[in-house]
Formats: C-alpha cells, sequence, structure tokens
C-alpha cells in the first residue's frame, strides 16, 4: 500500500470537499450535505442528493450519500469518497459550529474533519478555526471489496 498516495488522495478530497462548502458559506448560503468521490479513471464527480427540501432532514443527506457511495464503492468504480455538511462539535464543554468534511479511501484510511467557525456578525464574514482531525472507522468502504 503507497500510504503517500492515499494520504495525497485524502487530502485532495478534503480540500475539494472544504473549498466547495466554505465558497457557499461565505456568501452567506446553507448549503444541503453533499460529496465527492474519484472513480478508477482518476475523474472527480460531485453528487447532490435530491430529496424534497420539506420532508428531509441533514442526515436523510448524509445517509442517502453514504448508501450510494456504498454501493459504488461494493461495485469496485471508486476508490475514494467523501461528504461536507454543517455540523458542531464540542471544544472545551461548547458546542461550536463546524463544518464537517468526512473522506474515506478504499485502502482503508477514513477521517473526519472539523473545521469550527463563527460568523462575524458586524460583516457576516465566516472565520474558520484550526481543523480537528478524528479518525474513523469506515462506514463507505467497510462492506467492500
Amino acid at each position: 500500500m503507497d500510504i503517500g498516495a492515499t494520504q495525497k488522495d485524502v487530502q485532495e478530497t478534503f480540500d475539494y470537499l472544504y473549498q466547495e462548502a466554505a465558497k457557499v458559506m461565505e456568501l452567506g448560503g446553507s448549503f444541503a450535505p453533499f460529496g465527492a468521490a474519484i472513480r478508477l479513471n482518476g475523474e472527480r464527480t460531485h453528487v447532490n442528493v435530491d430529496l424534497p427540501i420539506e420532508r428531509s432532514t441533514p442526515n436523510d443527506h448524509i445517509s442517502a450519500l453514504i448508501m450510494g457511495f456504498r454501493k459504488e464503492a461494493e461495485e469496485g468504480r471508486i476508490f475514494i469518497a467523501g461528504l461536507a455538511f454543517d455540523g458542531k462539535i464540542a471544544i472545551s464543554g461548547e458546542q461550536r459550529e463546524a463544518l464537517v468534511v468526512h473522506v474515506e479511501h478504499d485502502k482503508g484510511e477514513g477521517v473526519q474533519v472539523f473545521v469550527p467557525y463563527q460568523r462575524r456578525s458586524e460583516t457576516g464574514k465566516i472565520a474558520f478555526g484550526q481543523p480537528i482531525v478524528q479518525p474513523i472507522n469506515p462506514e463507505i468502504f467497510a462492506l467492500a471489496g
């Protein structure tokens, strides 16, 4: 296993998901959870889930993304996948808003990155904090291969 290549793939997928989500947030918007994967041929795909907004929750979107990526992984069509969503993290006992990026590689590496943020009331601009990285058990590639 090429650890360097695996980490590079994870970093590139994190960067893509983070930048796409941060772009929307910095424009003052919110977003439904979305994902991205890289196919075996190197093509990156951007994935949204088409659920009725009035009857769905962010968790519905997250579950649908994971199930869709799991199916693609089981069929051997992707080697890395991730998703981005708005969440929370406890820091020093206080719940903070965080941009959450979940990335998994078919080689077994999985991370969930929490990037705390605060919207400045005077300008509406977003101030992002330092990322907090947590290793995770795979959910997408757990049943693959």
